[in-house]
């Protein structure tokens, strides 16, 4: 008679937390499952916790990646930020475009505010549907 072994049964299971479940905003029960292997759905906080605790058990960044729901490059830009969360991008502030009005067909003179690109869109789209409808017109 042989004996089985457990795929991954040489594990320890891994500990966010002894005593508590809530630490800030981070949910301590559902970093636990993550760092075990569990299906669990984190928040970005919650990942980079995770994250931080694989680490320091020397895991790779693509194993890491797999039980926190991210990709390695992800993971690597983490720890290279110090385990912080990544800024929120925000949109640039309108420029001077003179008299000309922001939105109206794209980029009015080189200025990337939210009202220029959506107009940019819009006015892509509308060039990409007076194609289609030239083209439908020919055949």
């Amino acid at each position: 008679m042989t004996a089985a072994t457990r795929i991954g049964g040489d594990r320890a299971y891994i500990h966010a937390s002894t005593t508590r479940t809530y630490e800030d905003d981070l949910d301590l029960i559902a970093i636990e499952y993550a760092l075990n292997g569990e299906p669990v759905q984190l928040t970005v906080p919650e990942k980079i916790r995770a994250a931080q605790i694989l680490d320091g058990r020397g895991l790779d960044f693509s194993a890491i990646g797999r039980r926190v729901g991210s990709d390695r490059n992800t993971v690597a830009g983490w720890k290279a930020h110090g385990w912080q969360p990544p800024p929120v991008d925000t949109d640039p502030l309108p420029i001077d475009i003179g008299r000309s009005q922001h939105g109206r067909c794209g980029y009015t003179k080189g200025c990337r505010c939210r009202a220029c690109k959506d107009g940019a869109k819009e006015a892509s789209r509308q060039q990409r549907a007076k194609a289609r409808a030239k083209r439908q017109a020919a055949a």
